[in-house]
């Protein structure tokens, strides 16, 4: 299944890859009979595939005096348990031992934005979201619980991100800009839960929930990275690489992993109004630093133990834009993105990531 998923991504790029090839001969062509200078020709927005699928952030930036507001919606689930990079079974992840095995989770999450231009190199954003997480666990050891299931949740406000982009040229339909930001820790470290565990000194108690039930990362952290763009007459890719550095220890004691990113999409346009998107993401997650000072035995289960943190991943996505560039509702998009994991490892013994969608709305005002 996995061979069959690569093959068909590299036949997809391969194909997008050869429409760019046509596309970019056609143009020169098209130059070279009219005699235009194609360093006049800049990268645009306004044409389907001039964003990047929804599921990225900080792809694109804007004219002196623009404004773009977005909402998406992402959800995220999780499926079984990895070590390393093979599945492991309920009974493996209570020979480590642990007494608790997770057995599937979804994460949700909203996310609001807001883009502003204050010149035509800077473009500024704030974006924030809420979290929903739901997690169900099933008891192996446990006396007298062995065998049954118990759900944990938590949902609220989780980290807000402020940052910048800034365009370092834009000509020859190429376009290049840096990417930086700061994560202010808005989401909340304790999230807490009614669990068998907690039960057992007080049927009413509640603990706190493991670290990937948590909203934020309770620490300052920076962002930096860059984004570069290029358009055919009717196809693009992109590509952006960034990397996320956590600058403290949070107050229960712990620090989470720094994260490197890398990202590459190709896009086709269809028509003005609707394109399609390949995109292959990369994430490499390193290893949670120091431990929440308030869990109880991390053998209780794989979340309380702060080895089983970090990981390496690569997602391949599919995507559709539709946008409107004409009449009243000139600037809106509609976007979705949907993808699985073809390669993932994680250190320790951790959930296995199945499938991942996002869906969003954007709407820019003053272009």
């Amino acid at each position: 299944m996995k061979l069959t998923i690569k093959l068909a991504a590299l036949a997809m790029f391969a194909l997008l890859q050869q429409n760019q090839a046509q596309g970019l001969k056609k143009e020169q062509q098209t130059t070279s009979e009219n005699q235009v200078n194609t360093n006049d020709i800049k990268w645009t927005s306004s044409r389907a595939d001039g964003h990047a699928p929804i599921g990225l952030m900080g792809d694109h930036v804007h004219k002196k005096g623009e404004w773009m507001f977005s909402y998406r919606y992402m959800s995220m689930d999780m499926d079984g348990n990895l070590k390393g990079a093979d599945e492991i079974s309920n009974s493996d992840v209570y020979g480590e031992p642990y007494m608790v095995a997770p057995q599937n989770m979804k994460m949700k999450m909203h996310m609001i934005g807001t883009m502003y231009a204050p010149s035509d190199k800077l473009t500024l954003l704030v974006m924030t979201h809420i979290l929903q997480n739901d997690m169900e666990l099933l008891n192996g050891s446990m006396p007298m619980m062995a065998g049954v299931s118990f759900d944990t949740s938590s949902e609220g406000l989780g980290d807000t991100k402020i940052g910048g982009l800034y365009q370092l040229f834009n000509k020859n339909r190429r376009s290049m800009h840096l990417n930086f930001g700061l994560s202010i820790p808005t989401g909340s470290l304790n999230e807490r839960g009614v669990t068998p565990m907690s039960r057992m000194n007080n049927p009413d108690g509640d603990i706190r929930l493991g670290y990937n039930m948590q909203l934020g990362s309770g620490t300052w952290d920076v962002q930096a990275g860059t984004t570069y763009l290029k358009q055919y007459q009717s196809s693009s890719f992109g590509a952006q690489a960034s990397y996320l550095y956590r600058l403290n220890e949070n107050s229960e004691g712990y620090t989470l992993g720094n994260k490197f990113n890398a990202t590459f999409w190709t896009a086709y346009a269809f028509s003005k109004t609707v394109s399609g998107s390949l995109r292959l993401d990369f994430q490499n997650i390193e290893r949670l630093d120091g431990k929440d000072k308030t869990f109880m035995s991390p053998y209780m289960a794989p979340v309380f133990d702060n080895a089983n943190s970090g990981r390496k991943q690569l997602d391949l996505l599919l995507g559709v834009n539709f946008g409107i560039f004409e009449g009243v509702l000139n600037g809106l998009r509609l976007e979705i993105e949907a993808g699985l994991p073809v390669y993932q490892k994680v250190t320790g013994i951790q959930m296995k990531n199945t499938f991942a969608f996002t869906a969003g709305i954007q709407y820019a005002i003053g272009h």
